[in-house]
């Protein structure tokens, strides 16, 4: 006789979500919940009182599938005390591992891949199917990718940050040689203009005052209605909305007229994330990137010449596959002609399924650790130069939280999206914009006085 699970009572259900990765992963769990919550569940963030326990997995690098698979298998006790229990895997890691999940995890019901939530959310409210020792087959992994899936007509849930995360596009077309993303998330599509326009009027109608507009390469958007630059232009023109940012743009796909929008739309933060990844030209044409060093050059030069006191960050991989001492310096000369405000850096770690997978190393671990470690040098050198150059300034700050370190102090972010902690003041609160001057640094944190109070 086969045993089942009780179907979830929606009006009384409670859902627990997890969450690694990027802010695509941030985004598509409040995408969920918001699914969730239409249908009447509640989100709990103890996961002994939920129905179902949803994990959002990275597979971007082994040690964030690492991370996720030992979160997930400290489930199987949830399983054991309340086996109506329902657990989900989801995200990027499972539509890459797909059937490996449940074959090492046994406690896991459903794997789903990012095309794939529209099913999660009947799963989760249908009867299950037949359990194990029922004699009968159980699907238990939804990975079919469409081309075509772009949540349309779903907005994620505001879950209480003072900016909201905006997913325009999914997917991506550059086949990077050291990059899952493409195998997992699919071919690019880009979201309906009119249709990120309402979700943004949506998050300000409920206090929200800054957006980031998500993508894999966000800066490639394009649809009949208009491409990137045009979009920045009709954001402009919300009403109550007051700070633009986006991430993460592809070189490739900075021109003149995107440059020209960035000036000339007001709400349009000067600050950038241009990921880099090599300073030499035959690594950059090895992973594929598609563009030069002396373009990558031209565009920084083209953006601050553009935008005052632009900040700039950006990606960085150290100890690639056949990366010469030579092509590591060829790094470390940019980062000295640029000298961004602040670098994710990466010691190269092969994916299994990208094209570079299959290389032979150069490189031993201690080499590409001793690289990885003279980038972090230099680039807090950098860092520290560009939060000096900011002292005596007069900066607008959103305030985002009570300081980590004193519940009596503010923490918010400039424009340029550094760091200012301020001083408790009548009438400042969280999502309050505050005029202040920098006045010192503290480590890599700015400290500010009120201009306005």
């Amino acid at each position: 006789m086969s045993s089942k699970t009780n179907i979830i009572d929606p009006k009384t259900g409670k859902y627990f979500l997890a969450t690694f990765g990027c802010q695509m992963n941030e985004y598509d769990s409040n995408m969920i919940g918001s699914m969730l919550e239409n249908r009447g569940m509640s989100m709990t963030e103890n996961a002994d009182q939920a129905d179902v326990l949803i994990v959002n997995t990275c597979s971007i690098r082994g040690g964030a599938e690492d991370r996720a698979y030992a979160r997930i298998a400290s489930m199987k006790h949830y399983k054991k005390m309340r086996p109506e229990v329902r657990i989900a895997v989801i995200g990027c890691m499972a539509q890459n591992h797909g059937e490996k999940i449940p074959t090492a995890l046994e406690h896991v019901d459903y794997v789903v891949g990012p095309d794939n939530y529209r099913d999660l959310e009947s799963l989760i409210f249908s009867e299950s199917t037949p359990r194990q020792g029922s004699g009968t087959e159980v699907r238990k992994v939804w990975t079919e990718q469409n081309d075509f899936e772009n949540y349309e007509g779903l907005m994620a849930r505001l879950d209480g940050s003072v900016s909201a995360h905006i997913t325009i596009m999914r997917g991506c077309n550059k086949q990077c040689a050291y990059c899952i993303v493409p195998n997992v998330r699919g071919v690019e599509r880009s979201r309906d203009l009119e249709s990120i326009v309402a979700e943004v009027r949506h998050a300000v109608s409920e206090g929200i005052h800054e957006v980031c507009l998500l993508g894999q390469t966000v800066n490639s958007y394009r649809t009949e209605a208009g491409n990137f630059a045009a979009l920045l232009r009709k954001l402009e023109t919300v009403d109550g909305l007051r700070r633009i940012r986006f991430m993460s743009p592809h070189p490739r796909h900075f021109d003149t007229e995107l440059i020209t929008a960035m000036a000339e739309c007001s709400k349009v933060c000067n600050q950038v994330h241009l990921p880099l990844q090599s300073g030499s030209n035959s690594m950059l044409k090895k992973m594929r990137r598609q563009y030069t060093r002396e373009r990558y050059i031209e565009i920084v030069s083209e953006l601050r010449a553009a935008i005052p006191n632009l900040a700039i960050t950006t990606d960085i991989i150290s100890g690639f596959v056949g990366e010469t001492e030579q092509d590591f310096e060829d790094t470390l000369s940019l980062m000295r002609e640029v000298r961004f405000d602040y670098s994710f850096m990466f010691s190269y770690s092969p994916r299994e399924g990208t094209p570079a997978f299959s290389e032979p190393e150069t490189l031993s671990p201690q080499g590409k650790q001793a690289r990885h470690e003279r980038v972090m040098e230099l680039q807090m050198q950098h860092t520290e130069e560009r939060l000096d150059a900011m002292l005596g300034r007069r900066e607008e700050i959103l305030i985002e939280d009570r300081s980590s370190r004193d519940a009596n102090e503010w923490m918010g972010k400039t424009r340029c999206f550094k760091k200012v902690i301020v001083p408790h003041a009548p009438g400042i609160a969280k999502g309050s914009f505050v005029e202040t001057r920098i006045t010192e640094r503290r480590g890599l944190v700015l400290r500010g006085e009120y201009l306005n109070a």
